[in-house]
């Protein structure tokens, strides 16, 4: 079973390395020490995955994706610390890219919706705005409603 589970590596050394899932569901967690875990993630799953690295000057890498855990036999993408790979969705690197796409996670979390929910392409959409530095809308409960397998078509 756990060879269909997409692993994220979550280590924290103080004020060296944070890694951490900004949001997502995982299906399990492995806790190796205190300063190392893993979590684990359905196939078809959507998570945030932060990683941020600095030396004695300060930060020197921070990254963010959106990735979609993948199946047996799909073809994934490489991205570190996730194995054995996913489908990126976001992908942004720099402190103000980053956070810029963490204020909209936040923002939909405020607006009451898990951001594992929204669409895929509504992640390709911001990542393709932010990186051109346009402004981005943030996924909307109303719109999150419209997209509900239950939601009923007005006439």
């Amino acid at each position: 079973m756990t060879r269909s589970l997409t692993r994220a590596t979550i280590l924290f050394f103080d004020a060296k390395v944070n890694d951490r899932v900004r949001f997502g569901r995982p299906a399990g967690e492995r806790i190796i020490d205190r300063r190392a875990r893993i979590m684990l993630f359905a196939p078809g799953s959507l998570f945030g995955y932060v990683q941020w690295r600095a030396n004695r000057y300060g930060t020197e890498h921070w990254r963010f994706w959106v990735l979609r855990a993948g199946a047996p036999g799909e073809r994934l993408e490489t991205v570190p610390g996730i194995a054995p790979g996913a489908h990126i969705l976001l992908s942004l690197a720099g402190q103000a890219r980053v956070q810029r796409g963490l204020a909209l996670v936040d923002a939909i979390e405020a607006g009451g919706i898990d951001p594992a929910d929204a669409p895929e392409s509504y992640w390709h959409v911001v990542q393709n705005r932010l990186v051109a530095g346009l402004p981005c809308r943030t996924y909307a409960p109303a719109e999150h409603a419209a997209r509900a397998p239950h939601a009923e078509i007005q006439p």
